[in-house]
């Protein structure tokens, strides 16, 4: 008898305690969820510079896009490359004219910004068409062309061919292909591929330009 009684009292505070409520503190709960929960949503991957390149990207200069576009096509005409002394033989002996007024012989069109134009001086007889901040310029007419620049558009109504040149002649390219996009005769369009730091190396003759500041 004595057995039993010492039996039943240990499985009555057993009972008892599985069934009195278990009341947790807010601090406690927050313990309790935090390892398993903010483990799994503040988990993000380790992002290094390898799965960084990978998951964006870079972006392509649209210049660089249109430069390997248009090489990469068989179908592009191809422009006559011009050099120094080509240029330098089809300038005008006497460098009066105004540097506005291109030649009829050879039409030079300088595709770089005022800015460089200031500090640097232009090839004797160049227009200024400066392709980055007026790059619709090609594709205007003859009109909106004079009314913007105010002189004519360089090849209209002339026989002579137009040979664009820059800096270092990336931007010479592709303003060629751009002339070509807008109409001209492929046959008339040339590009200077020393541009302005060969034309300066080689001792070339240079006219201060007097255009203002901001086309």
């Amino acid at each position: 008898m004595a057995s039993l009684i010492s039996l039943r009292r240990p499985l009555t505070g057993l009972a008892s305690r599985a069934t009195k409520p278990h009341t947790l503190t807010p601090i406690a709960a927050t313990s309790a969820l935090l390892p398993r929960h903010f483990g799994t949503l503040l988990h993000t991957p380790r992002v290094t510079p390898r799965t960084a390149a990978a998951a964006a990207p870079p972006l392509k200069p649209v210049f660089a896009q249109s430069i390997r576009r248009n090489s990469d096509n068989s179908g592009e005409p191809t422009l006559r490359k011009w050099g120094f002394e080509d240029i330098n033989a089809a300038l005008p002996s006497e460098t009066a004219s105004p540097t506005h007024s291109p030649q009829s012989k050879l039409i030079l069109v300088d595709v770089r910004e005022p800015a460089e134009l200031t500090a640097t001086g232009i090839i004797p007889s160049a227009v200024s068409v400066p392709l980055s901040s007026q790059p619709d310029a090609l594709f205007l007419t003859a009109d909106e062309f004079e009314t913007r620049f105010g002189f004519p558009k360089p090849g209209e109504g002339q026989t002579g061919d137009v040979v664009f040149y820059c800096k270092a002649g990336v931007r010479a390219r592709i303003a060629a292909q751009l002339a070509v996009q807008a109409g001209y005769d492929p046959a008339r369009v040339g590009v200077y591929l020393g541009s302005w730091l060969d034309w300066a190396e080689r001792g070339g003759r240079v006219e201060k330009w007097e255009g203002p500041e901001n086309e």
